[in-house]
C-alpha cells in the first residue's frame, strides 16, 4: 500500500515536471518517462509475485461448489441414518412388547 502512495506521488510529480518541460522544450522529458517505466515494471514483477502467493492460498480454500457438496452429502447422510435409529427404535419397542406380552411369570 506504501508503495501504491508512493507511486501515486510520483505521478503527481512527473505531471507537475512533465508541464513545466513542456514549456522548455527540452528533451529530458523522455528519461524521466523511461525511468517511471522501469519503475512501474519493477512494480509490476512485485505484483505478480504477491498475486502467485495469494493464489497459492486459495488453492486450499473451499470454493462454493464444494461446501455446496459438502452439504448435499452431510444431509443424505444424516437423512439416511435417521432413519436407520427409528427402524432400530421400532425393532427394540417390538421386542420389549412381545416380550412383555409373552412371558408369563
Amino acid at each position: 500500500m506504501a508503495e501504491l502512495k508512493q507511486m501515486i506521488g510520483k505521478r503527481a510529480q512527473l505531471r507537475n515536471e512533465k508541464s513545466r518541460l513542456a514549456s522548455d522544450g527540452s528533451d529530458s522529458y523522455h528519461v524521466d518517462m523511461n525511468t517511471r517505466i522501469a519503475e512501474l515494471e519493477g512494480f509490476a514483477l512485485d505484483t505478480r509475485d504477491r498475486l502467485s502467493r495469494i493464489e497459492e492460498r486459495l488453492d486450499a480454500c473451499a470454493t462454493k461448489s464444494d461446501v455446496k457438496d459438502l452439504e448435499t452429502t452431510m444431509h443424505k447422510e444424516l437423512h439416511s441414518l435417521t432413519w436407520k435409529f427409528i427402524g432400530i427404535a421400532v425393532v427394540l419397542v417390538s421386542m420389549v412388547y412381545f416380550v412383555a406380552t409373552q412371558v408369563k411369570a
